[in-house]
C-alpha cells in the first residue's frame, strides 16, 4: 500500500511542477533556516557544559541596590573555604584592571620572539581544583604551585614555540611597571573550548609583580576586582549554602561596609550559566544571551511556519481539482484514513526533499553565517542538531499536511461527483487567516530591522560629548613604552597634522573600573559618592575634545597644592556642590587610615565614556602620567601619514617592543558589536521570511487567477481593461496584507521596545516607522501579486474562452 501512496505523490507532485518547487523551495529556505541559527544555539548552550563537576561549581558575585557585580573582596575566597564546611575548595581569577593586553617576550637561541597577547588572568594555586582544564603538557595539579608560573593555550604555546615543548622555558610578562621573568609550567587544550572563561593564558597570583600588592587587598568592602569561586561538595543544596552568605558577609564585612555607608551582598551564579544567563557588571568576558537565543529561535521558526503555511495554502486551493480524485477514491473503497496518509505522505516527501536541498543550501551559506555571527560553526561537528533538524522536517512535513489532509479527505463522494463542491469557502477563509498570519509575521520582522537600523545610526551619530574621529591610540602597556612617553609625544607634534598628543590610564570605549568612594568638604564621611577614575596627561581635554564648563585643564604650566582633578558635571552635582562654584573645592577619600584630598580645578560637560548602553555616571580625571594609552589627534583625511610617522618615531626611539595602534572611533564602535551580528542576522533572515512569503503568495494567485481565467476572459470580451482587471485580482489580496500590517503593529511595539531596553539611551518609536514598515510590507506583496495579475490581464480573451 505505501508504494501505492508513492508513486501517487510523485505522480501528484510531478504534474504540479510548479507549485511542487515553490514548495519545496519554501521548505528547504525554511528548514536551512532553522538548520543554520539551530548551530548557532547549540553552540551557545554548549558554554561551560563540559567542565568536570560542573554541576558544583558557583561563582560568588555581589548585588547592591543599585546593580549586580562580578567581581568581589580578595578575602572573600579563602573566607569561604575556611569557614563554611559546604566549600569543597575556592579560588580567584583576576584581570589586570584597565590591562587589556600584555606583552609576551620569548628568547631562544638568541632570537626573541614577542606579541601583545589579550586575555591572560592571574589565578589562584588552586585554580585547576576547582575548574578542570585538559593540559596537553604539564601535570594540573602543580602547575601552579610554584610562583612565577604560566599556563599558556595550546594556540599561544605554537604561536611563540612552533612544534617544540614549552614546558620549563622561560617568559618574560611586560607590563607598565616592568618586564617580570615566568616559567612555563603547563600547556591547556583551548581548540573547541567553550566557557565564559576564554583564556589565552593563565598567570600565578603569586608573584612578584603584583603578588604583594594583591596580598595587601584584605579588605572586605574595597577591592572588588576578584572573581570568586567555590567547588561545593557533593549533595550540598545550593540554595542552602547560599542562604548562609548574609551572615557570613555581614561578620567578616559588615563593619567595614558600615563604614563606607554602602550595602552589599553576595549571591552565587551557577558557572553553567553564568555566559547566557549571568547579566551582570564587570563581566570577565565577553558573554551571550538568552533573549538573542529566543529571537533567533523564533526567527526561524516563523519561517518554517511561514514555509509550512504555503504548502497549506496551495493544497486547499488545490481542494477543487482534487476533489473528483477524492470522490473516486472513496467510491472505490478508500477510506478517511488511508486518504489522510495519502496527503501527510505527500507533505512529508515535501518536506524530505526540503531537507536535502535545506543541506545543499546551508553548506553553500555557511562561511557567509559564519561571518556573520563571528564563529566557526560546522554543520557535521555535532550530532545533535543533525538529529534535531530531521526531526523538525518530520514535524514541519505533519504540520503543513493535516489540515489539507482532513479539509481534502472530508469530501462527500456524491457531492463532489455531482458538481456539488462545497469545501471552496472554509478553505477561501483559512487561507485569508494563514497569508494573515505570514504577513504579520513578515511586517515584524520588517519593523524590527527598521528599528535596530535606526538605533544603531542613532549610536553611531550620537553626540557622546568628546571627539572620537582622527584619534589614534598606541598603547604604552610596558615600563619601557610608558617611560618613553614624552620623546613619542615631541616626534609626533612635529607632524604638521598631528594637533596635540596626550596619554591617559584609559580612553572612552574601553572599560574603566577604577573608582573611588569620595565625599566633599563638609559633608560627613558615610556619605559616598562612587567616582570612575583615569589618571590623564596634560592636555587631555583638548585631544579628545571635552567642553570645559568651569576652571581650567591641566597643562605643565598649571600647578597646585594638592593633587589636581577634573569632574563631570554629575560626579560635581553627586557630591553635593554646584557647577557654578566648584572649583576650588575638594574631594576627600580616606585611605589606609588617612585622609586625602583632591583639588577640583575644572568641570566638564557630562560625557558616555562607555557605550550607549550605560547611563552616565560621575567621572574624574586626575594628572598624573600613570602610563597606559598615547592619545594622538591628527587633522584631515591624513591617517597613513600619521601612521607612518608613528610608527617610524616608535622605532627611532629604540623600543623593543612590537608596534601596534588602533583608533579611538573603531574601539568605540565595538561596543555595537554584539548588537550589529544581531542587526545583520535578523536582516538576513527576515530577507528570507518575506521570500518565503511571497513565494507562497505569488504560488496562490498563480492558482487562484488560473481558475479565474475564464472569467477574466468573459470580463474583457464585455470591454473591462486591463488594469481593472488587475486591480479586481489585486484587491484581495490588499485587503488582507493590511489587515496583517494592522495586526503586527501591536507585536512590532513590544517587541521593539523589550530590545531598546538594553540601552540607556535610544530612539523614539514614531509611527511613521510602523507607517514606513506597512508600505514596505504592502508594496512587496503587491508587487507578487501585481506580477502574475497583470500576465493573466494581458492574455488573449480568445485563448482563455476557445475550450467553451
Amino acid at each position: 500500500m505505501w508504494r501505492n501512496n508513492v508513486k501517487i505523490s510523485l505522480r501528484n507532485l510531478q504534474k504540479h511542477k510548479s507549485l511542487t518547487v515553490i514548495n519545496v523551495l519554501g521548505m528547504a529556505v525554511g528548514l536551512a533556516a532553522c538548520l543554520l541559527i539551530g548551530l548557532f544555539i547549540f553552540d551557545e548552550f554548549a558554554y561551560d557544559q563540559n567542565i568536570k563537576d560542573g554541576d558544583r561549581i558557583y561563582r560568588v558575585a555581589l548585588e547592591t541596590s543599585e546593580s549586580k557585580w562580578a567581581g568581589s573582596p580578595g578575602p572573600l575566597a579563602e573566607g569561604l573555604k575556611n569557614d563554611l564546611a559546604e566549600v569543597e575548595s575556592s579560588t580567584r581569577i583576576m584581570k589586570f584592571p584597565e590591562l587589556d593586553q600584555m606583552l609576551l617576550k620569548s628568547e631562544r637561541n638568541g632570537e626573541v620572539t614577542q606579541f601583545y597577547e589579550h586575555k591572560g588572568y592571574y589565578v589562584d594555586s588552586t585554580f585547576f581544583e576547582v575548574i578542570a582544564y585538559e593540559f596537553v603538557s604539564g601535570v594540573q595539579s602543580t602547575a601552579l604551585q610554584a610562583p612565577n608560573s604560566v599556563i599558556l593555550s595550546a594556540s599561544l604555546a605554537e604561536k611563540f614555540f612552533g612544534q617544540n615543548d614549552p614546558l620549563n622555558q622561560p617568559i618574560t610578562i611586560g607590563l607598565p611597571f616592568g618586564d617580570f621573568d615566568y616559567t612555563i609550567t603547563g600547556v591547556f587544550e583551548d581548540k573547541n573550548r567553550q566557557s565564559h572563561i576564554d583564556a589565552n593564558f593563565f598567570l600565578s597570583m603569586e608573584n612578584n609583580d603584583i603578588g604583594n600588592a594583591v596580598k595587601r587587598m584584605t579588605s572586605w568592602a574595597a577591592n572588588n576586582i576578584f572573581y570568586t569561586y567555590v567547588k561545593l561538595k557533593p549533595n550540598t543544596e545550593a540554595s542552602a549554602f547560599e542562604a548562609k552568605l548574609p551572615s557570613f558577609f555581614d561578620k567578616h564585612g559588615g563593619a567595614d561596609l558600615k563604614a563606607m555607608g554602602v550595602e552589599k551582598s553576595l549571591f552565587l551564579q551557577p558557572i553553567q550559566d553564568i555566559y547566557l544567563r549571568s547579566n551582570v557588571e564587570y563581566e570577565l568576558g565577553t558573554t551571550g544571551n538568552m533573549t538573542t537565543l529566543y529571537v533567533f529561535g523564533s526567527v526561524a521558526g516563523f519561517i518554517l511556519l511561514i514555509a509550512c503555511i504555503n504548502f497549506m495554502n496551495l493544497a486547499t486551493a488545490r481542494s477543487e481539482k482534487r476533489s473528483k480524485e477524492v470522490g473516486i477514491r472513496k467510491l472505490l473503497g478508500a477510506n478517511k484514513g488511508g486518504l489522510v496518509r495519502q496527503f501527510l505522505g505527500e507533505s512529508m516527501l515535501i518536506s524530505l526533499l526540503g531537507l536535502i536541498m535545506a543541506f545543499l543550501l546551508a553548506s553553500l551559506l555557511m562561511p557567509y553565517f559564519n561571518q556573520l555571527t563571528g564563529k566557526e560553526l560546522d554543520i557535521y561537528q555535532r550530532a545533535y542538531p543533525l538529529l534535531a533538524i530531521f526531526l523538525l522536517a518530520i514535524l514541519a512535513g505533519l504540520l503543513a499536511g493535516t489540515y489539507p489532509a482532513f479539509f481534502l479527505s472530508a469530501f462527500t463522494p456524491s457531492s463532489v461527483l455531482k458538481g456539488k463542491f462545497r469545501g471552496r469557502l472554509s478553505g477561501f477563509s483559512l487561507r485569508q487567516v494563514l497569508v494573515v498570519f505570514q504577513f504579520a509575521i513578515s511586517a515584524c520582522l520588517i519593523l524590527m530591522v527598521f528599528v535596530i537600523k535606526n538605533q544603531l545610526s542613532f549610536v553611531q551619530n550620537q553626540d557622546l560629548g568628546f571627539s572620537k574621529a582622527q584619534q589614534l591610540i598606541i598603547p604604552l602597556q610596558s615600563e619601557e613604552a610608558s617611560g618613553k612617553y614624552e620623546v613619542l609625544k615631541a616626534g609626533l607634534l612635529q607632524n604638521t597634522h598631528v594637533k596635540s598628543v596626550t596619554i591617559a590610564t584609559t580612553y572612552p570605549g574601553i572599560e574603566s573600573i577604577e573608582s573611588m568612594m569620595y565625599y566633599a568638604d563638609g559633608q560627613p564621611k558615610d556619605k559616598l559618592v562612587n567616582i570612575t577614575n583615569a589618571y590623564v596627561g596634560d592636555d587631555y581635554l583638548e585631544t579628545l575634545g571635552f567642553t570645559l564648563l568651569k576652571g581650567r585643564s591641566f597643562t605643565k604650566d598649571y600647578t597646585s597644592d594638592y593633587p589636581m582633578m577634573i569632574l563631570n558635571e554629575s560626579a560635581v552635582k553627586a557630591l553635593g556642590y554646584q557647577v557654578e562654584d566648584a572649583v576650588g573645592k575638594k574631594a576627600n577619600f580616606d585611605w589606609g587610615g588617612k585622609l586625602n584630598s583632591l583639588e577640583i580645578v575644572g568641570v566638564v560637560k557630562d560625557f558616555n565614556f562607555q557605550s550607549l548602553h550605560k547611563e552616565i555616571l560621575p567621572y574624574a580625571f586626575i594628572k598624573g602620567n600613570n602610563g597606559g594609552y598615547l592619545i594622538a589627534n591628527f587633522s584631515g583625511n591624513n591617517t597613513n601619514e600619521v601612521l607612518a610617522s608613528a610608527e617610524s618615531i616608535w622605532h627611532r626611539s629604540d623600543l623593543s617592543e612590537p608596534f601596534v595602534y588602533s583608533f579611538l572611533d573603531q574601539d568605540f564602535q565595538r561596543n555595537y558589536e554584539k548588537e550589529e551580528r544581531i542587526a545583520n542576522i535578523i536582516i538576513a533572515f527576515a530577507m528570507l521570511a518575506i521570500f518565503i512569503a511571497c513565494l507562497g503568495l505569488y504560488g496562490l494567485t498563480a492558482f487562484m487567477t488560473e481558475q479565474r481565467t475564464k472569467e477574466i476572459g468573459i470580463r474583457k470580451t464585455m470591454g473591462a481593461t486591463d488594469w481593472s482587471i488587475v486591480t479586481l485580482l489585486s484587491k484581495d489580496f490588499g485587503k488582507t496584507v493590511l489587515l496583517a500590517i494592522l495586526l503586527s503593529v501591536p507585536v512590532s511595539l513590544y517587541l521593539s521596545n523589550a530590545w531598546l531596553e538594553n540601552f540607556a539611551f535610544k530612539i523614539e518609536l514614531r509611527w511613521w516607522y510602523f507607517a514606513v514598515t506597512g508600505l514596505v510590507a504592502l508594496m512587496i506583496a503587491m508587487i507578487t501579486v501585481s506580477f502574475q495579475s497583470i500576465r493573466t490581464a494581458l492574455m488573449n480573451p480568445v485563448e482563455s474562452l476557445k475550450s467553451e
